[in-house]
């Protein structure tokens, strides 16, 4: 699929030296990962080497945002010495404006004009339920990668402005990105490569989106 999506997209793929990968736990819970990747320019995988880890479901996700467009590649793994990410869809977003329309490519369709997935639903895992578990390295951050499970099973992951709400015990989502699929579930925030990684509940409410943290780990 690589070999027909625009060059400047390509091109993120060329240069990025560092991308989030987003896997599915056995409990249908997505786990974000700082990882290395590597593309040969027209190749039909991505691959990723250092920083891979096991992979349980064969269904993942690649970030690109550190420079350029926001670049998400949805694709089926394969561990083969290293891990092989075949794009199944991409989407691109013209800058960090999450109210930007973007650009989607899929293996089986080309270019979706409509900008969202048209695949069919399978859903996901339920939310965990239960009171929020604060934690202070929370406090401190102000973007971070939100990564959930979409209904068609794919992980879908952006980087985004977040709100920590000590007192409301939730981390507040103001703004995201136009053709996230968020609906009440497991979900994932990874600050940086060297930040927290914060797995809770999407939920919703008079406020907007939120995530209820449930633990806060050394990335």
């Amino acid at each position: 699929m690589t070999a027909t999506l625009p060059s400047d997209l390509r091109d993120v793929f060329a240069r990025c030296t560092v991308a989030e990968l987003v896997t599915i736990d056995g409990r249908g819970r997505p786990v974000a990962h700082s990882v290395v990747p590597a593309y040969r320019p027209g190749g039909p995988c991505i691959d990723v080497a250092d920083g891979a880890p096991e992979v349980e479901d064969p269904h993942v996700a690649l970030l690109f945002a550190d420079d350029g467009p926001m670049v998400l590649v949805q694709g089926t793994a394969q561990l083969e010495g290293v891990l092989h990410v075949r794009p199944e869809r991409v989407y691109a977003w013209a800058s960090s404006d999450p109210d930007a329309e973007p650009r989607l490519f899929d293996a089986h369709l080309e270019e979706v004009r409509s900008g969202h997935n048209e695949e069919p639903q399978i859903g996901h895992a339920e939310p965990e339920g239960g009171a929020g578990l604060w934690d202070e390295r929370l406090d401190g951050m102000d973007f971070a990668l939100l990564a959930c499970v979409g209904p068609d099973g794919f992980p879908f992951a952006a980087r985004l402005g977040i709100a920590p709400d000590p007192r409301g015990g939730v981390v507040r989502l103001p703004r995201l990105p136009v053709g996230m699929p968020v609906e009440p579930g497991p979900a994932c925030l990874h600050a940086t490569a060297h930040g927290p990684r914060v797995h809770g509940d999407l939920v919703t409410g008079p406020d907007g989106w939120s995530l209820v943290p449930h633990a806060v780990l050394d990335a």
